[in-house]
């Protein structure tokens, strides 16, 4: 029971100190709300003086509004197929020694067969004589060439050269920079990438290396080729007029189609251009009505504007039906237009085939007698298509070099960068999560790309269409003006009571990195100017109060009276002054804050 007492004593103590504090701080709060009230902080009113001028002054449509500061998202762009690689195991096969099933010459002399009918083979030669096969089947010379490069397969890397986030090194409303660090990622998932880009170099070059050697053998076949090319005569002259005759008919054919498809292009486009011309007419007729009708009073000249209200509707549904007219040949156009482009390409194809066709089929014409510069043209033709097998593996090796340059240039170490200033918006990635092709790595505010978007009303667009110069003052920067151009105005808006507006957007320019999102201020678009120079002041030296509008000025003693005046066009930078001011005259702009 002792012990139960204690405990109550010093708590009922713990209470009282707790009482004493608080009534200490109630006591200083009520102290601090009396020295507040007596001595508030003061107002503090500066002045900037502003001379009445004359000038050309712009004028312009003013709307208040906030700015919009652009997004970038910042992608993981470095390519992942850089852990795909060409494997040319498969290369060489022009370096057997195998006749092919063809038959023909072998590499030794005409076999105890004969010349079989089957043609000549320059792809490769048995060892052990021709064949006597049957049906005449051409030279299959350019197909063949190809194939003594080799056959490339393409095969992928397994799961281990994903990339993995170890820490996350930025936030939500930081400032980045370019080149600051996004993301670490895990240095063992960086490593196993690392040495599989390596390992896909050293593949890629050890398969250029074994090309070479096939091509070597395959360089040899086809100098036997040319050898053997001169050595020979030509099949039956009939098996070769069929062949040609065959192709050229096809040439034929495919020249007819493309002649129609151009008649009939040429009917269409020569339509749409009629039409075009009506619909411009049209749209002109459109305008001229409209403006008739919008520029004519309904309440004291009911007759004409009923007159112009029923032409525009006659003018609108002429404009309707010939822009239907012309977007339906605009179709016919196009489709026709791909009709002669796929009728074009059958033509080169079909030219391409007769003019190989020919060459195939006079090579097997006149074998015995084919002149030199025949057979070397032969051969020139397949130490091209060698070349370009080389080249093409040579590009894998380049390839998979340049992917392990790009990885190593790309992740620095382990850290993956930013690369554009701005503030974080969103962090998409978080510890743990894999990295791979266009991965979202973050959300940036960027302030290249700053807009303020307003709703004018129709009858004020006249004079504002993309392009047109505006001036911004923000509230926040009040003596600062932002130059700004309209970079995108809406389709038409109209509520309930027909009012029709325009959302119209203009990009600010200049330095903006001091902007955040939603800062208000006003925009005003410069529509036109002044015929004449007229009298203006700052704007932000007149003030309003209801329809009154006044300035203070300060006069030659240096008293500041405040005197009524008013108010012309605008550029949103200064105003027209057109009443109550003379040229010369000093006015004030004024600015307050707070003191202590």
């Amino acid at each position: 029971m002792s012990f139960s007492k204690k405990g109550e004593t010093k708590l009922t103590k713990g209470n009282k100190t707790q009482k004493i504090m608080l009534g200490t701080f109630l006591l200083i709060c009520v102290i601090a709300i009396v020295l507040w009230k007596k001595h508030p902080a003061k107002e503090e009113v500066t002045y900037k003086e502003s001379t009445a001028s004359k000038g050309v002054l712009e004028s312009g449509v003013s709307q208040r509004g906030s700015i919009d500061i652009g997004t970038i998202e910042q992608s993981f762009e470095l390519d992942m197929s850089a852990l795909q690689r060409v494997n040319a195991s498969g290369s060489g096969s022009s370096s057997s020694s195998g006749s092919k099933s063809q038959g023909g010459m072998s590499s030794g002399g005409m076999g105890s067969g004969g010349m079989g009918a089957g043609g000549m083979d320059f792809g490769g030669f048995g060892s052990s004589g021709g064949s006597s096969g049957g049906g005449f089947g051409g030279m299959d010379l350019f197909g063949q060439s190809r194939n003594l490069g080799g056959n490339n397969t393409f095969t992928k890397s397994d799961d281990s050269s994903s990339l993995t986030v170890e820490e996350v090194c930025v936030s939500v409303g930081q400032e980045i920079k370019k080149g600051d660090v996004l993301y670490v990622l895990e240095e063992e998932s960086v490593q196993k990438l690392k040495e599989t880009l390596e390992s896909n170099v050293e593949k890629a070059k050890a398969d250029l290396e074994m090309l070479y050697a096939d091509q070597k053998v395959s360089r040899q076949n086809a100098q036997n080729t040319y050898d053997v090319s001169v050595a020979y005569g030509s099949y039956m002259q009939t098996e070769y007029n069929e062949t040609v005759a065959e192709l050229q008919d096809a040439v034929n054919e495919a020249n007819d189609t493309l002649t129609q498809a151009k008649e009939t292009l040429a009917e269409y486009e020569a339509l749409l251009a009629e039409t075009q011309t009506a619909y411009d007419k049209a749209v002109q007729s459109l305008k001229n009505c409209e403006w008739s009708r919008d520029n004519t009073a309904k309440e004291s000249e009911v007759y004409f504007y009923v007159y112009y209200f029923q032409l525009t509707q006659q003018a609108e549904s002429i404009e309707s039906q010939l822009k239907q007219k012309k977007e339906q040949l605009e179709s016919r156009v196009e489709s026709a237009k791909s009709t002669v482009s796929r009728a074009q390409k059958s033509l080169n194809q079909a030219k391409r085939r007769l003019d190989q066709g020919k060459l195939e089929a006079q090579e097997t014409l006149q074998l015995r007698q084919l002149a030199y510069n025949t057979a070397q043209e032969t051969l020139d033709v397949t130490l091209a298509y060698l070349d370009i097998d080389a080249k093409e593996q040579e590009d894998t090796y380049a390839d998979a070099q340049e992917k392990w340059d790009s990885f190593s240039a790309y992740v620095d170490g382990c850290n993956v960068c930013s690369q554009y200033d701005g503030t974080v918006t969103s962090v998409e990635l978080g510890v743990g999560d894999t990295v791979g092709t266009n991965s979202l790595l973050v959300t940036l505010n960027s302030r290249a790309d700053v807009t303020m978007t307003v709703t004018i009303d129709e009858r004020d667009m006249n004079g504002i269409e993309v392009g047109t110069k505006a001036n911004v003052i923000l509230t926040a920067f009040s003596d600062e003006v932002f130059e700004a151009y309209v970079t995108e105005i809406s389709e038409a808006q109209s509520d309930r009571s027909g009012n029709v507006t325009y959302e119209v957007t203009a990009t600010l320019q200049g330095e903006l990195e001091k902007l955040y999102q939603s800062m208000t201020g006003e925009i005003t678009f410069i529509t036109g100017k002044t015929e004449e120079e007229v009298l203006y002041v700052p704007k932000r030296a007149v003030t309003s109060n209801g329809e009154k509008q006044t300035v203070k000025v300060k006069t030659a003693d240096g008293l500041v009276v405040e005197r009524e005046v008013v108010t012309g066009f605008t550029d949103g930078v200064n105003v027209e002054i057109k009443e109550g001011l003379a040229e010369g005259e000093v006015v004030l702009t004024e600015s307050r804050g707070k003191t202590k």
